[in-house]
């Protein structure tokens, strides 16, 4: 039985075609249609602070802008789940908040803003994430961390470099983490007329 040219070419077409899909469906689809993103392995609770163990990897085929990346993984390591994430959920930075700002009961620490007729004075350089001593007298008080620091407009002010030569605006409130016993001091102490002197590292 002699086959024509048009017939063995016809016969390579198909076996190539089919080759192609099954290529396709069992390895391609996952490793080229689809793209790896960051997962939880199982439900993780607010305040849980996230370890490179608790990750994994799932194929998601047209991720939705701003979902976390491969690259984003290290950056998670020490972070804080700042709500409650199902296993398997594509991530997002929203998710997450640096373990230091979290409060609430579960971290027996609360947000306290710092009124104005408490402070004897303050940097102007003082930003979100310093750690704040509180000096009374000349001596030092308490310390905490300060979790926003806004201008008038109640906008966070922002530093370009490290060095904060340039700011976003000049600071009018101060908001800080601490806990009960803290507040309390704080609060005795202002009661009396104490003005409070804030410096930072």
């Amino acid at each position: 039985m002699k086959w024509s040219k048009k017939r063995i070419i016809g016969i390579i077409l198909i076996f190539s075609t089919l080759t192609a899909l099954a290529f396709w469906e069992l390895w391609g689809r996952s490793n080229l249609g689809y793209q790896k993103v960051p997962v939880l392995k199982k439900d993780t609770e607010r305040y849980t602070k996230i370890t490179a163990d608790m990750l994994t990897f799932k194929p998601i085929e047209h991720p939705n802008k701003g979902t976390l990346t491969g690259a984003d993984v290290e950056g998670l390591e020490g972070m804080a789940a700042g709500q409650y994430i199902p296993a398997g959920e594509p991530l997002y930075a929203n998710y997450f908040t640096e373990a230091e700002f979290m409060t609430g009961e579960a971290t027996d620490s609360f947000i306290l803003a710092l009124p104005e007729q408490w402070l004897a004075a303050y940097p102007q350089t003082l930003r979100r994430g310093d750690r704040v001593f509180f000096y009374c007298g000349g001596e030092a008080v308490t310390d905490a961390i300060a979790v926003h620091v806004k201008d008038s407009n109640n906008q966070e002010i922002y530093s370009a470099g490290n060095e904060r030569l340039q700011d976003s605006g000049r600071v009018q409130s101060i908001e800080v983490a601490v806990n009960a016993t803290q507040a309390s001091q704080l609060e005795k102490l202002a009661a009396k007329g104490n003005r409070f002197l804030l410096l930072y590292q």
